[in-house]
C-alpha cells in the first residue's frame, strides 16, 4: 500500500503540473504511510526497478536524496488503474446504516466473520477507519479500493444505495443484502429489487452466511477447484 501510495502521490502531483518532481518533500515518508524517509526512498527505488518510475539520487550520501522523479509509462497506466478502482485490496466494503440494534450486530458477529472464514478477506465499515481527513474523500478510497462491495439495503438508507451506485460505476461486484421480513413485504428500489439480493434473517444466520458466501464465490470467481 505505501509503494501504491508514492505511484498516486506522483501522479497526483504531475498531473498538476505537467513537470516532474525535482524532489519530494521532507515529509514524503509520513504521507505515503511509510515509518521513515530512508524506508520510503528504498520503496521508490524498487519501484525504479520495476519500471515504474524514473528518478535519480545525484550525491548518493544517504539514500533518502531522491530528486528528479517522474512516472514511466508503465507507471502512469499503474496510476490510472489505481484511480479508476481496477486494482483491488484484499478486503471488502459494507455500506449500511449505523446504530441499528439488530443490524449492527448481525454484520458484526454473522456477516463479518462468515466473510472471512468462508474466502479469507475481511470485511471493512467507515467505523473500522481511523484516518484523518474529509469523511467523503475516505470513502470514495475505501471503495475504489475494495475488492468488492456489500450493501445492506433493509432501511432504504439513501448513503447505502448511493455507495452502491458509486462502486457499480467502478466496476467493482456489488453484492445486496437485505432483511428477509423488509424484502417480502416492500422489496427494495426498483433499480435494486431485480438484482442479486441474499436475504438475511437474524434468527437463522446459517442459511445466510452460506448463500453469502456462495454467492461471494460466483462473483469473485473464488471457487476452490479453479485455484
Amino acid at each position: 500500500m505505501q509503494a501504491i501510495n508514492i505511484i498516486r502521490y506522483i501522479g497526483d502531483e504531475t498531473s498538476k503540473s505537467g513537470e516532474q518532481l525535482s524532489k519530494m518533500p521532507v515529509d514524503f515518508h509520513s504521507i505515503i504511510g511509510a515509518p521513515n524517509r530512508r524506508f520510503a526512498a528504498r520503496l521508490a527505488e524498487q519501484l525504479c526497478e520495476r519500471k515504474l518510475l524514473s528518478l535519480t539520487n545525484p550525491d548518493g550520501r544517504d539514500g533518502v536524496d531522491l530528486r528528479h522523479i517522474e512516472l514511466t509509462l508503465d507507471g502512469w497506466e499503474r496510476y490510472e488503474a489505481e484511480k479508476t478502482g481496477k486494482v483491488s485490496g484484499k478486503y471488502g466494503f459494507i455500506a449500511m446504516k449505523f446504530g441499528d440494534p439488530i443490524l449492527d450486530p448481525f454484520v458484526e458477529d454473522t456477516v463479518k466473520p462468515a466473510v472471512r472464514d468462508g474466502i479469507g478477506y475481511d470485511l471493512l465499515d467507515m467505523r473500522n477507519v481511523a484516518r484523518a481527513g474529509i469523511i467523503d474523500d475516505i470513502m470514495r478510497t475505501q471503495i475504489r479500493d475494495a475488492a468488492f462491495v456489500i450493501v445492506d439495503l433493509t432501511h432504504d438508507n439513501s448513503g447505502a444505495y448511493w455507495e452502491a451506485g458509486y462502486a457499480e460505476g467502478l466496476g467493482k461486484p456489488v453484492l445486496y443484502i437485505c432483511e428477509k421480513g423488509k424484502f417480502d413485504e416492500a422489496k427494495t428500489h426498483f433499480d435494486t429489487n431485480h438484482c442479486t439480493t441474499v436475504l438475511w434473517d437474524d434468527q437463522d444466520g446459517n442459511t445466510f452466511r452460506q448463500e453469502l458466501i456462495a454467492t461471494l464465490r460466483r462473483s469473485l470467481d473464488l471457487y476452490s477447484e479453479r485455484r
